[in-house]
């Protein structure tokens, strides 16, 4: 098994095979919060992550913004604007 970085944590790489072979092993380690990138003849085909990890990444805290928060319409506008604005990057 190969311990790969990853933004942030440290993920293991698994093959297939030895995934089916240690499935108690790999899901025990899952639970207690390690990562997997599972490999199929050297090809990365999935992941197994931990439930409650977190897979988002924050690009914008609205509340830095605006500390209240900001309207749902003001975002959808403001995204309606950037589209018209760029219309070869997103296709209008």
């Amino acid at each position: 098994m190969k311990i790969i970085e990853s933004n942030p944590k440290k993920v293991r790489e698994i093959g297939l095979r030895q995934l089916r072979l240690n499935a108690e092993e790999v899901v025990e380690a899952v639970r207690n919060g390690q990562s997997y990138l599972v490999r199929r003849k050297s090809e990365a085909v999935f992941r197994i992550v931990p439930v409650e990890e977190e897979v988002w990444q924050t690009v914008i805290d609205f509340t830095e913004v605006k500390p209240e928060g900001v309207e749902i319409k003001d975002i959808l506008g403001a995204m309606e604007k950037v589209k018209r604005d760029n219309p070869d990057k997103y296709g209008r």
